[in-house]
């Protein structure tokens, strides 16, 4: 599946390589080009990381300075301009060729004097110098400063704000983009039930996690896995904190753990969750296991091209209200590059209609104060319905 890039510069160590051959990125460029014409837009500045990596390749983990993606109306390729130091890394992963990855002085990184947008500005300009200038306006790094240091740079008051655009090209995956996400599926299945197995009574919960963390980057024999994104794994009686880690506790009877894990291939992602008990679950933990689980079903049985998000949402609804379990957040969202691509969610209100190759992280999330659960999977929308990319058992996990 990997093609080698850039093979006119000179090799140094291991063969440049890059995740999708040249034409699969100029036809995303390509498509792009048509949202730009149909929104006026002549110059598009791309600053969302995973964005810029899905146009040209470029896989380094440096969106904690100003970066960017350049894409001109009139040209195949984009221009990619980064920090000095990020050169090479851009040469030995993206496709384009060394003359359009362009980079400004080292003495911007760190200085409360200078701004990078201004020489990124001035890189910018001697390629359009048209003022319909399209910006991802939720960029990491542009901030308020950012924004105020480009406007003054292109002299004007007011940019075409581009969020979304590139998402919208990401939300139907490839047939390339899918074998990736399906291999990170195999290997975050491998990382569930290692994690799982660890969990017993007195074991640290920081070793559980190194275990999981492990089988995320070794993966399988067949497909290593990439870098990773981190994990959230909270532990309690309930576990109904999100987004946490693990502590230096020693794991007793009676708690649970909410493990949601994501394995990367080539940054993109497949997304698993569970919650295990360490002894017998109340019966109010197994009811909630049950209403998740028979709303997860209902919603993915709703899946299938020409649906929208919010029939999907609907079908679920109407399984777990019932229940007598509140639950207020959304039940999935797009999945793609670096997790969370910025694709549709499946909630209530969302328009968006299903189409076949788009891929889901359909997750039921109970975080409430008496109330802790969770249960996911990564799906793709097929024409026949949903497939979902594991294989992990849904019945309730006990360790005794």
């Amino acid at each position: 599946m990997l093609v080698s890039c850039n093979s006119h510069l000179p090799k140094v160590g291991e063969p440049l390589m890059c995740a999708f051959s040249q034409g699969e990125y100029r036809e995303r460029t390509s498509r792009l080009r048509q949202q730009m014409t149909e929104r006026g837009i002549d110059a598009l500045l791309i600053l969302n990381e995973g964005n810029m990596n899905y146009l040209t390749g470029y896989a380094g983990y440096s969106d904690y300075v100003p970066q960017l993606a350049l894409v001109c109306q009139d040209e195949e390729d984009p221009w990619l301009i980064l920090r000095e130091m990020d050169i090479v890394a851009a040469e030995a992963t993206s496709y384009l060729p060394q003359s359009r990855i362009l980079s400004y002085p080292e003495k911007y990184i760190g200085s409360g004097q200078l701004t990078a947008w201004k020489p990124i500005s001035d890189l910018v300009r001697e390629r359009s110098k048209s003022s319909r200038i399209g910006v991802e306006l939720s960029g990491k790094m542009l901030g308020v400063k950012g924004h105020a240091a480009l406007s003054k740079s292109f002299g004007v008051s007011e940019f075409i704000d581009a969020d979304g655009m590139v998402s919208t090209l990401k939300a139907i995956k490839s047939p390339a983009e899918l074998t990736y996400m399906e291999q990170a599926g195999k290997i975050v299945d491998k990382a569930m039930q290692v994690g799982r197995i660890a969990i017993s009574v007195g074991a640290r919960e920081c070793d559980v996690a190194a275990t999981i963390s492990h089988a995320l980057h070794a993966g399988t024999p067949e497909f290593p896995g990439s870098a990773s994104r981190g994990f959230a794994m909270n532990v309690g009686s309930p576990a109904n904190a999100v987004h946490l880690a693990w502590t230096d506790e020693k794991y007793k009877m009676g708690c649970q753990t909410i493990l949601e894990l994501g394995a990367f291939r080539h940054r993109y992602c497949s997304a698993l969750s569970r919650t295990v008990f360490l002894g017998e679950p109340t019966a109010r933990s197994r009811h909630v296991h049950q209403a998740c689980l028979d709303g997860f079903l209902a919603a993915f049985d709703a899946i299938r091209p020409g649906v929208k998000s919010d029939d999907v949402e609907r079908a679920f609804r109407h399984e777990f209200e019932p229940r007598g379990v509140r639950k207020e957040s959304r039940i999935g969202y797009s999945i793609g590059i670096d997790w969370t691509d910025g694709g549709p969610s499946i909630q209530h209100g969302d328009e968006t209609v299903l189409h076949a190759n788009m891929t889901f992280h359909l997750i039921i999330g109970i975080f409430e104060k008496t109330d802790g659960y969770i249960f996911s999977e990564t799906i793709r929308v097929t024409d026949s319905g949903a497939k979902s990319l594991s294989n992990m058992s849904r019945d309730l996990l006990v360790n005794c």
